[in-house]
């Protein structure tokens, strides 16, 4: 169990390079084709969000950081700041963009070598490539046959929430998924009780799940 001064210290770099990266992430991001109704990235950009980013971030980091075995941080780092940043736009505007979904996806592929070399070795390396073939492949299946009653980047962001999950145990993982599917399914039900039609940002519940596991498991 690491140090509290290390907890603090990860949570505080991880949190201030996650604000750091908002403004240059969200002004690179292209806008989806067609979309004249969809809230424009750019125009996110205010010092609430970036402050947001950066709290949620360290939030996460440290539960990360207490929870979870250590050669499996790396992929927990990508996914408290990556997947932090893709769960906020995804809130603000339900999509969720591509470029930085797969420009996450590089960045969890080079956390699993990482975790590797730090002492998960292969071990690490199937649970993190079956875990995250696991959640995409349910999510996949979750899309198909609500005939795309959630959006196709929930597809695309599950793996990034199954290889660090599972990196961790396959119990992890199976916990995560269940968590982030009860809090999106009471979230939809909310929106149907106060009769709030049309699509709903997904990945915030799924993200949400995953850090209530580690909690859970920690506890």
């Amino acid at each position: 169990m690491p140090s509290t001064a290390t907890v603090v210290a990860a949570a505080a770099l991880t949190g201030l390079a996650t604000a750091a990266a908002v403004r240059p992430v969200l002004q690179a991001l292209p806008e989806p084709p067609d979309q004249p109704d969809k809230v424009a990235y750019r125009s996110l950009l205010t010092t609430r969000l970036v402050l947001l980013c950066g709290l949620l971030s360290a939030c996460c980091a440290a539960l990360a950081w207490q929870g979870v075995p250590p050669a499996t941080l790396p992929l927990w780092t990508v996914l408290s700041s990556c997947g932090v940043l893709l769960a906020v736009i995804d809130a603000k505007t339900t999509w969720l963009p591509l470029r930085l979904t797969q420009a996450a996806w590089l960045l969890m592929l080079l956390g699993v070598v990482v975790g590797c070399a730090l002492g998960g070795g292969w071990q690490l390396v199937v649970r993190s490539v079956v875990g995250a073939a696991i959640a995409g492949t349910l999510y996949f299946l979750g899309w198909l046959i609500t005939r795309g009653g959630f959006g196709f980047g929930d597809v695309r962001y599950a793996p990034l929430l199954g290889a660090a999950a599972a990196a961790g145990s396959w119990r992890l993982l199976m916990l995560a998924l269940t968590m982030g599917t009860v809090i999106g399914g009471l979230y939809g039900l909310a929106r149907l009780a106060y009769r709030r039609r049309g699509p709903f940002p997904y990945a915030p519940s799924m993200l949400a799940g995953v850090y209530l596991a580690v909690a859970a498991s920690w506890l």
